[in-house]
C-alpha cells in the first residue's frame, strides 16, 4: 500500500513538473513555430506555400491548428493531398502529394497544363511530352470543358491532334478529322470507335454531329 502511495505521489509530482515546464516554455516562446520542413513539394508554387505559412510562424505548437493548415495547403494548384506533423520544440513538417499534368491547353498566346481532373496548373508544369489541345477561334467555356472531359475520359495519346472550335471539337487521328458535337462528345467518340475500322481510305473527315449517322467526306468534297 505504501509503495502504491509513493508511486502515485511521484507520478503526480512528475506530471506537475511537466505541466509547469510546458507552461514556462510556452510563456518564453520556446515551443513556438520557427522552422518548417517541406517534403516532396516538387512543382508546387513556393510563393503560395510561403503565403499560407506566414500567419503560422510564431504560433505556439500547442495551439497550432494542423487541420486548418493542411486544408489551406491542399487548395494550392497541383496539390492532391497534404500531411502536417509537429516536431517539438519548434518545427512542423509539411509533406505534399502532387497531381500530374495530363495535357496542355494551347490558346496561342498562353499554354496551360491541366490534370486529368481538369485542374489548371502553373505554367512550370509543362513538358514537351504532354499532348496538346489547341483552342481555335473563341469557343465558349462549356465547349472547352467538354473537350477536357473527353480527353480526361479517354486519355488521348500525344499523336492525336485536338482542336476546340466555336461549335465543335475536331480530333485528327491517322489523317482523318473527326468532328464532334461538344454537347454529345462522349457519345460521339464512342460512335467513332465503332465505325473507325470501316472508314474507306479516301475519307478525310467524319462528321459525327448529326443524330444517328456519320457523315463522311473526302478531300474533294471538303
Amino acid at each position: 500500500m505504501k509503495k502504491l502511495l509513493l508511486f502515485t505521489s511521484v507520478a503526480v509530482v512528475v506530471a506537475v513538473l511537466l505541466l509547469l515546464g510546458v507552461r514556462w516554455a510556452e510563456r518564453n516562446n520556446r515551443i513556438n513555430l520557427t522552422r518548417v520542413r517541406i517534403d516532396n513539394s516538387c512543382m508546387v508554387d513556393s510563393a503560395g506555400i510561403a503565403e499560407v505559412l506566414r500567419p503560422y510562424f510564431g504560433v505556439s505548437l500547442l495551439k497550432l491548428n494542423t487541420d486548418s493548415l493542411r486544408s489551406e495547403m491542399q487548395n494550392l494548384p497541383g496539390v492532391d493531398s497534404v500531411t502536417v506533423s509537429i516536431q517539438y520544440p519548434e518545427t512542423i513538417v509539411v509533406t505534399f502529394t502532387t497531381g500530374k499534368p495530363a495535357f496542355v491547353l494551347d490558346y496561342g498566346f498562353i499554354q496551360v497544363p491541366v490534370t486529368l481532373r481538369g485542374e489548371l496548373l502553373p505554367a512550370g508544369w509543362i513538358n514537351s511530352e504532354l499532348p496538346v489541345i489547341t483552342i481555335v477561334e473563341s469557343p465558349d467555356s462549356s465547349v472547352i470543358a467538354s473537350a477536357i472531359n473527353l480527353f480526361s475520359k479517354y486519355q488521348f495519346e500525344r499523336s492525336l491532334s485536338v482542336q476546340v472550335r466555336n461549335s465543335s471539337i475536331v480530333v485528327t487521328q491517322n489523317g482523318i478529322r473527326i468532328v464532334i458535337d461538344p454537347d454529345r462528345a462522349l457519345e460521339n467518340w464512342r460512335n467513332w470507335r465503332t465505325v473507325s475500322t470501316i472508314v474507306p481510305e479516301q475519307i478525310d473527315e467524319v462528321d459525327l454531329r448529326f443524330s444517328h449517322q456519320a457523315v463522311m467526306r473526302s478531300s474533294e468534297e471538303t
